[in-house]
C-alpha cells in the first residue's frame, strides 16, 4: 500500500480520493507530490503543540474529559503512542484533517456513489449534474456547455477550492520552520527555566548567533545583539503559548 487515501463507493473500481489543505506525513517516503517527511508535517506539530498542553495532557492521564470532551473525543491520547501509530489507528488523520472525498475524473455515478458523496460533505471541486438520456445529444452538449461557464470560472493555475470542509482545518498556512523554531525555544526554557532567553536564541538559532570572539568579549556590540536576541525568543515564547492554546481548541497554527 502506498500513501494515496481514497474513499471507496460501492464499485472497488471506483475511488474517490481524500486530500489534505498541507502536505500529509509520510512514515515511509521523504516526500511525494502530497506528502513530506512526518517531521515536517504541520499536522505532526499540530500533535506536538497539543501535547504540551497541560490541561490536556491531566485529561490524557485522568481519562476526566471535562472542558475537552469533544477535542478527546477525536484526537485521543496525545501522550501513550507515538505520531504514528495515533496517525494511522482508524484513519485517524485522514478522518480529522483530510478534505471530503471527491472524484478525480468525469465519471457517472451511482445513486449511493452520489448520495455517499453528498453526505461525506461535497465541495466546490465537484458538480453533481442530472442529464435526462431521453433528450437529444446536442440538447444535452448545448446545456452541458451554459452550465459549465457558469460553474467552471477557474483560471489556469488558479485552485478552485476557497476554503477547507475537513474536520480540523488550517487556521492559517503554515510556516513549518517557524513552527519548528518556536517549539524548540518552549522545549529548551521548559527544561531549563533559569537559561537566560539569549543562550536559548544561541542554541536554537533564532537570529544569528555570537561568534566565538563576541562570547569572549564584553563590547557593546554583543550587549545589543544580546539583547535583540533575548527579544527575539520572547516573542517566541509568547506565541509558543498561544500556540499551544489554540491546539487545545482545535485551532491551529494561531498566528
Amino acid at each position: 500500500m502506498g500513501d494515496e487515501i481514497c474513499f471507496y463507493g460501492d464499485n472497488m473500481i471506483d475511488r474517490f480520493p481524500r486530500s489534505f489543505a498541507a502536505r500529509h506525513p509520510l512514515f515511509r517516503a521523504k516526500h511525494s507530490e502530497t506528502g513530506i517527511w512526518w517531521e515536517n508535517s504541520v499536522y505532526y506539530l499540530w500533535w506536538e503543540y497539543l501535547r504540551r498542553n497541560e490541561g490536556y495532557r491531566r485529561v490524557c492521564r485522568n481519562k476526566n474529559k471535562g472542558s475537552f470532551k469533544r477535542l478527546f473525543d477525536d484526537f485521543g491520547d496525545v501522550h501513550s503512542v507515538d505520531f504514528k501509530t495515533w496517525w494511522t489507528t482508524d484513519a485517524r488523520g485522514v478522518t480529522l484533517f483530510a478534505e471530503p472525498p471527491a472524484p478525480t475524473r468525469v465519471v457517472a455515478l451511482s445513486d449511493q456513489q452520489a448520495l455517499d458523496l453528498i453526505s461525506a460533505g461535497r465541495d466546490d471541486r465537484t458538480l453533481i449534474v442530472a442529464i435526462p438520456l431521453d433528450y437529444r445529444r446536442r440538447t444535452i452538449t448545448s446545456s452541458l456547455a451554459k452550465i459549465l461557464i457558469e460553474n467552471h470560472s477557474r483560471k489556469r493555475g488558479e485552485k478552485r477550492v476557497t476554503s477547507s470542509k475537513a474536520k480540523y482545518p488550517l487556521h492559517h498556512a503554515p510556516d513549518i520552520s517557524a513552527l519548528k523554531t518556536t517549539l524548540a525555544c518552549y522545549d529548551l526554557k521548559q527544561q531549563h527555566p533559569q537559561m537566560p532567553l539569549w543562550q536559548i536564541a544561541q542554541q536554537v538559532g533564532v537570529s544569528s548567533r555570537l561568534t566565538q570572539s563576541e562570547l569572549d568579549g564584553t563590547g557593546g556590540h554583543v550587549a545589543d545583539k544580546k539583547a535583540s536576541m533575548t527579544a527575539g525568543v520572547s516573542r517566541k515564547l509568547k506565541h509558543a503559548l498561544i500556540l499551544i492554546e489554540g491546539a487545545s481548541q482545535g485551532i491551529f497554527p494561531v498566528r
